[in-house]
């Protein structure tokens, strides 16, 4: 009996993980531009929808909200929870975005247009002119940003919220070898550890790597069975890991250090991200597909 309540409580414990092989068809699909952008809060979805536009849904309707962009491509969004703030990363500037200046649905396109406030921060640019931002992901208040091309460089930032600092900046070996570049970086909210997607250009073979935040000392890798295309890279709950086969069809979940689910999409991926328990949302090469991912209580 005691056997019993026990795998009762521990299915429970289970309910809300990713269950990738247990998708059902999307509750929401909508066309956009080809991009890879995806970012949320628990209220807010944003990403950039064609070179000038900006699209921001809001939960649970997904209804778009279309605001222009004049910055340039977007190489990033991510969500900074410590100061409520979504940061757009291009390749030569960072700014941020209080969603609390998003104007209500009720008013006018251009009253929205007015209330969207970004904030730019000057002090943030590539060491030289012969270098871009590629991708950037942050720890509390601490923001990292890598660089494109081989042999990675990862610039580390303070963030506030109208200022910043640079405290450190990694090179290789430190970062990834001189022959490997750094995909994408994203933390874990959980263990505010750092994941990396990486490419070793002798062998065109990925890997994944969990990295210490504090000296980006490896803790563990492995290697990632993708033939072609590219490796997006999203945290999930419970301390696990999602790797999307960003221009393939294949999505993997790692959990516990290992392996846990391997799945092929329907359609050509670019990203993927979790909302909470409540969806799992992906990003194909041509539209936006939000499946709903809460179970339902049965009474």
């Amino acid at each position: 009996m005691s056997k019993k309540k026990s795998s009762d409580k521990q299915s429970n414990d289970n309910d809300d993980e990713l269950k990738l092989n247990e998708l059902k068809l999307p509750i929401y699909v909508s066309h956009l531009k080809n991009g890879n952008t995806l970012c949320a809060n628990d209220n807010l979805l944003i990403l950039q929808n064609g070179s000038t536009t900006l699209e921001i849904r809001t939960l649970p309707k997904f209804e778009p909200k279309h605001i222009p962009w004049h910055e340039g491509l977007l190489r990033d969004i991510v969500w900074c929870s410590e100061l409520g703030l979504f940061i757009f990363l291009t390749q030569n500037a960072l700014f941020t975005f209080n969603p609390q200046s998003i104007a209500s649905p009720s008013t006018t396109t251009i009253n929205t247009e007015y209330r969207f406030k970004i904030i730019s921060y000057s002090t943030i640019k590539p060491y030289d002119n012969n270098s871009v931002f590629w991708r950037c992901t942050c720890v509390g208040t601490t923001v990292y940003i890598t660089y494109s091309g081989s042999g990675t460089v990862i610039d580390e930032y303070i963030l506030e919220k109208s200022s910043c600092r640079l405290i450190n900046r990694w090179m290789p070996p430190q970062t990834c070898a001189t022959y490997e570049g750094i995909w994408c970086i994203r933390s874990h909210p959980n263990t505010n550890q750092l994941g990396m997607t990486i490419l070793n250009l002798k062998n065109n073979q990925w890997h994944f790597e969990i990295r210490n935040s504090n000296n980006l000392s490896q803790i563990w890798e492995t290697i990632i069975p993708i033939l072609h295309g590219d490796c997006e890279l999203s945290p999930l709950l419970n301390n696990e890991w999602l790797l999307i086969n960003s221009c393939g069809i294949r999505l993997f979940q790692i959990g516990n250090l290992k392996f846990k689910t391997a799945v092929e999409y329907e359609r050509e991926l670019k990203n993927a991200i979790t909302v909470k328990d409540d969806y799992f949302i992906v990003r194909t090469k041509y539209t936006i597909e939000i499946h709903a991912t809460k179970k339902k209580n049965k009474n």
